[in-house]
């Protein structure tokens, strides 16, 4: 691979990487997810992708969240209700 090749993908992907992201899209968030079957419940950082959080065949029980501390507070509050275990 040519010399002037490789800086030119440095470059590219150095003027990507200075690119803002977008807030909506692009930062974390938390959630509490819970299997439908058992109700085990459990706190998992997402990323929107095509404008949703996905998270598989899981159940969203509580979220967007901004600390995993909420989503334990929520967990915790399932539990008392006996939604999750």
């Amino acid at each position: 691979m040519s010399r002037f090749l490789v800086m030119g993908l440095v470059a590219l992907s150095l003027a990507a990487l200075a690119q803002p992201m977008s807030a909506a899209q692009e930062l974390p968030k938390w959630f509490l997810l819970r299997d439908h079957q058992s109700a085990t419940c459990w706190t998992a950082l997402l990323i929107k992708m095509d404008g949703a959080y996905r998270h598989g065949s899981a159940q969203a029980a509580g979220g967007p969240y901004d600390t995993e501390e909420q989503a334990l507070k929520r967990r915790k509050a399932l539990q008392e209700t006996g939604t999750c275990q």
